[in-house]
């Protein structure tokens, strides 16, 4: 009730009577949401009822009953005693054998439809009759009609006879059973429940009545299949064993036994859930997991409607409550409300009934939904009303001002004070004064005839004075502004922004952007920011001094070295290897200076034709390759129309670099091709080699200083090419990439920006 306190105390009328409504229009809200619960926790159809009791159920698994035995028709035993059918004295020899054993009761699930041999038809009805203990299953074709002649005697013997018939939901998972069913004057039990009789624990039938769909067939007493944990299995003899005894019959002594197909192709298949989504179950296993929750007293009945909907609709009048009292713990009162809902719906089905929280969970989803929206617009509401309050602090910053909404419309007012309060929060003076102090770089804020309202600290330093209600155009003429100096004062969207040395002998580079409002393009100010860059020029002289010593300084000696073995030491071999390391070195401080002038800040871009940046750099290695014997092939004229900005110098010199690379790596007599082509504005230029290739594993340090791998052996060099071409195409925008697999060649591709309408 915090906030509502707050609004109390601020506009009393106002927030009581936002509040008031609020609580009325939340009480038709709930009567609302009640019903839909309700509706929704008794409708069967509900799409998450399955999920989340196939959820939950995972959560409680049932043991397997010892007392329970399979007796399998697998595919091993197919393959032994032939396909299906067998003649039926091979059941009889089957029941001889397992009564031999006193087992408890023997539970046949095998329908014996067809007309057999009559004397195989004796044979087993007497062994069914000499057994005394034999279950046997009723087709629901035989339920409704009258058996076939064939299987009275049979019958007659049995020790009872049921149904198996399973219900599948409306997605196909088997999930339910009713205990009886059938036509309303011969309905039959169902046969698990026989067997769970023959164990002399049989109590009142568990499930409720189930309204029938139909006048010719009932059906009564619908539980859920309690099935046991996913993974497990009950225990299980082959049917084929049994019949050549070698199962000790101590095995099937005072159990319950039941016989089924499980092999593949053979009898009905359904989905259950812990098999939804490895495959299909035989239904021997879904009468055995029927049977398995009996013995344990633990089948699950679904709640009444009545029950189920007091539920889920108790839930969620709570909730609604709450949300009413306690309205800053929503997210947390929902989410317990929730868990208490699955909570509630676990600890049922453990008790062996089942309610499906997926209606309260809905209700409670769209409480939640529905009490943020009103709530969030009754409290827009109210700041409607603070917002006018606002209007009376201080103007700080420049503010663009809008005609006053009409007194008759209260939705326009409440707009106009927002969208003011927020212009001027947004440029509030201590947040942009907090902000300015944190910035790198002298700062100033000015409104549009250059009144210095905000410097931060770094502004006054530089300018050596207090800087507030100063005019910044007079500040800067006496810092030293050049375009300044001719005594015409030029408006502020004017100035040039240039980088200029002031009277301290400072290197400044000036930026200048206008303060737009929220909306439009009216500037309600400038920002001004100005950045020392002293030490960076500093920096960049010495770069470019020992650029001067390494290209010229440095080269000198050198080349006069070779000027001399050029004049005395032509013939001589230790001269010979002077020549070659000189010219060594030579060719290493090139690379250093190539890569400097890459990395340094000295592009001189032009629009420029590629395809004659590729013809000088053909003519550059031209030579190199006829030496060598390498074809040099491209697929450019001069009349190529793709245009890029470019620094000429330093782009050539990077397609040099990937094509003599490609000519050193290469061996004599192969072919070194460049193409190239445009797409979306971009210009893919491909160079391919048929060299040794490079290893995978190399790729991704290719572009790094000083790298030497492998496929570089017996070449000279220190790794610089590659990394200069990699600085070049990244200042021109673009990137280069290698493609490559040992013993087929090299590809290097490199994309470079074309210009717009070249």
């Amino acid at each position: 009730m915090m906030l509502w306190g707050k609004a109390e105390k601020r506009q009393p009328t106002h927030a009581q009577r936002l509040f008031h409504g609020l609580v009325r229009e939340w009480l038709w809200i709930g009567l609302l949401l009640l019903p839909i619960t309700a509706y929704l926790s008794v409708s069967p159809g509900l799409a998450l009822n399955n999920p989340l009791y196939d959820s939950l159920r995972r959560l409680t698994p049932l043991p397997v009953d010892p007392r329970i035995l399979l007796v399998t028709i697998d595919d091993p035993t197919l393959k032994k005693l032939g396909q299906w059918p067998w003649p039926r004295s091979l059941h009889a020899d089957l029941i001889d054998r397992i009564s031999a054993a006193q087992p408890a009761g023997i539970l046949f699930d095998v329908i014996f439809s067809e007309p057999g041999d009559p004397a195989n038809d004796k044979r087993l009805a007497d062994a069914v009759c000499n057994a005394g203990n034999v279950l046997l299953p009723l087709a629901r074709d035989d339920a409704a009609t009258l058996p076939g002649a064939h299987l009275l005697p049979l019958l007659k013997c049995a020790k009872g006879v049921g149904h198996i018939n399973v219900e599948a939901d409306s997605d196909g998972v088997v999930r339910s059973v009713y205990m009886r069913e059938g036509p309303p004057d011969a309905m039959v039990p169902q046969l698990v429940w026989l067997a769970y009789a023959m164990s002399g624990e049989a109590s009142e039938m568990p499930g409720r009545v189930q309204d029938s769909a139909t006048q010719d067939w009932h059906r009564e007493h619908a539980v859920r299949i309690p099935f046991i944990e996913s993974g497990t299995h009950f225990p299980s003899v082959s049917y084929v064993s049994v019949l050549q005894g070698e199962v000790p019959p101590e095995r099937f002594r005072d159990r319950l036994i039941l016989v089924g197909a499980t092999a593949s192709g053979m009898g009905e298949r359904f989905v259950i859930p812990p098999s939804s989504t490895v495959g299909t179950t035989a239904g021997l296993e879904i009468q055995a997991n029927v049977l398995n929750g009996l013995l344990q007293g633990r089948s699950i009945v679904d709640l009444s409607g009545w029950l189920a909907a007091l539920i889920a609709t108790s839930l969620v009048a709570s909730l609604l409550g709450l949300l009413l009292f306690r309205p800053r713990y929503a997210l947390w009162m929902t989410l317990g409300c929730m868990v208490t809902a699955l909570l509630g719906s676990w600890a049922l089905l453990r008790l062996d009934y089942w309610w499906s929280p997926a209606a309260c969970l809905i209700g409670l989803l769209l409480s939640y939904l529905i009490w943020n929206w009103r709530r969030l617009s009754v409290i827009l509401a109210y700041f409607g009303w603070e917002l006018a309050r606002l209007d009376n602090e201080p103007k700080v910053l420049p503010e663009r001002r809008r005609a006053p909404a009409s007194k008759g419309d209260v939705l326009q007012g409440r707009i106009f004070a927002l969208e003011q309060a927020v212009s001027r929060t947004r440029d509030t003076r201590r947040f942009m004064a907090d902000g300015l102090e944190c910035l790198p770089v002298a700062t100033l804020i000015t409104d549009t005839q250059g009144k210095i309202l905000l410097a931060n600290r770094i502004a006054r330093d530089v300018f050596g004075s207090d800087l507030v209600n100063q005019n910044l155009l007079e500040q800067l003429v006496d810092l030293g502004y050049p375009p300044l100096h001719n005594g015409v004062r030029p408006a502020l969207s004017a100035l040039e922004l240039v980088e200029f040395r002031d009277i301290r002998q400072r290197s400044l580079r000036m930026e200048l952007a206008p303060l737009l409002p929220a909306e439009g393009d009216v500037a309600l100010g400038w920002l001004l920011s100005l950045t020392d860059l002293s030490k960076e020029r500093e920096a960049q002289q010495h770069r470019e001094t020992m650029l001067r010593f390494l290209s010229h300084d440095l080269r000198a000696p050198h080349s006069a070295i070779l000027a001399l073995l050029d004049v005395h030491g032509a013939d001589s071999r230790v001269f010979a290897q002077i020549e070659q390391q000189v010219r060594r070195a030579l060719s290493l401080t090139e690379s250093f200076v190539q890569l400097a002038k890459a990395e340094a800040d000295g592009y001189h871009f032009q629009p420029t034709l590629f395809a004659m940046l590729v013809m000088d750099a053909f003519d550059q290695v031209a030579l190199i390759a006829q030496l060598k014997g390498i074809h040099l092939v491209h697929d450019l004229d001069e009349a190529d129309e793709g245009m890029v900005s470019a620094d000429q110098s330093l782009l050539t010199r990077a397609l040099f670099n990937v094509l003599e690379n490609a000519i050193k790596y290469s061996a004599s007599g192969t072919t070194v091709r460049l193409r190239h082509s445009s797409a979306q504005g971009w210009l893919e230029c491909r160079i391919s080699d048929q060299g040794p290739g490079i290893a995978a594993q190399d790729l991704p340090e290719l572009f790094s200083q000083y790298k030497r791998f492998d496929s570089a052996q017996g070449s000279e060099g220190l790794g610089l090419g590659l990394t200069m071409v990699k600085a070049v195409a990244e200042r021109h925008g673009g990137r280069i990439v290698c493609e490559s697999v040992l013993g087929k060649g090299t590809t290097f591709t490199l994309h470079i920006p074309l210009i717009e309408n070249g």
